[in-house]
């Protein structure tokens, strides 16, 4: 049986931020914050971003099976959920954006968003397009158990690698997806004339590793870029084009008709 995540988001949300601000009263050198960015890279960058979001939900390129299953795991990793979790709630919010029946729309949860709180009944019809894969299946079921596993395994390995490694770069995900969550819905500036709250914010890329275009995304969700303007940087896509470059698959990238 298929069944939401959700809770154990909120766990992790309230463990690792009050670890995070345990950790900065101690004198840990640079390079292990560093560290915690890199794995938040693999996590947030290539897993969620480029991986759960424009190739899974949008199917805005192509990549070859190897690297799609890669990055999965790594953005499961990232604290946020399963693929088959991340992309019904990801595609009730395209289908329903800032009505009553958006998971995650700031305009009906408020400031609860930032905790984790969905308004959202978990629905497998939501992610059908995964429901044939035995892995996506299994990442899925078993979600809480990777978790646990990488977390425990780093931890026998070495403490700093469980904190740096697992701790800090969970904390990092879950705030920036919350975060985007809601504010890519209440501050920033339209391209598009979209016909729900999306909107462009500068900051929120900038530690969303480029999702903070929303408007763009919203007015073409097909695109693997959300750049619009030249100075709108989109560090996904750049990745996502390398990608395809090293992959033999640039002809796949679906581009913007504006």
């Amino acid at each position: 049986m298929l069944y939401s995540n959700v809770l154990g988001i909120k766990i992790l949300q309230i463990f690792t931020t009050l670890t995070t601000i345990g950790l900065l009263f101690f004198d840990y050198t640079m390079q292990w914050w560093v560290l915690s960015i890199f794995i938040y890279f693999l996590t947030g960058c290539l897993g969620i971003t480029i991986t759960y979001h424009r190739y899974l939900s949008h199917k805005s390129f192509k990549m070859p099976k190897i690297l799609e299953y890669t990055f999965s795991i790594f953005g499961a990793l990232g604290g946020t959920g399963s693929t088959i979790g991340w992309l019904a709630v990801h595609n009730a919010h395209h289908k329903y954006s800032d009505v009553d029946k958006d998971p995650h729309s700031p305009h009906t949860l408020g400031l609860r968003l930032l905790l984790t709180i969905y308004n959202y009944k978990f629905n497998l019809l939501d992610s059908k397009s995964l429901l044939r894969d035995k892995f996506h299946i299994f990442l899925h079921q078993y979600y809480n158990l990777i978790i646990l596993g990488w977390a425990t395994l780093l931890l026998v390995i070495d403490y700093r690698y469980f904190l740096f490694m697992f701790v800090v770069p969970v904390c990092f995900q879950i705030w920036a997806s919350n975060i985007s969550n809601y504010a890519n819905h209440m501050y920033g500036y339209k391209n598009f004339d979209t016909n729900e709250g999306s909107k462009n914010t500068w900051w929120v890329s900038a530690i969303t590793w480029g999702e903070g275009w929303h408007n763009n995304h919203h007015a073409e969700p097909w695109t693997y870029t959300f750049q619009r303007k030249w100075w709108e940087i989109d560090i996904s896509a750049y990745t996502i084009y390398l990608i395809t470059l090293l992959t033999g698959n640039t002809n796949s990238l679906n581009n913007s008709k504006y």
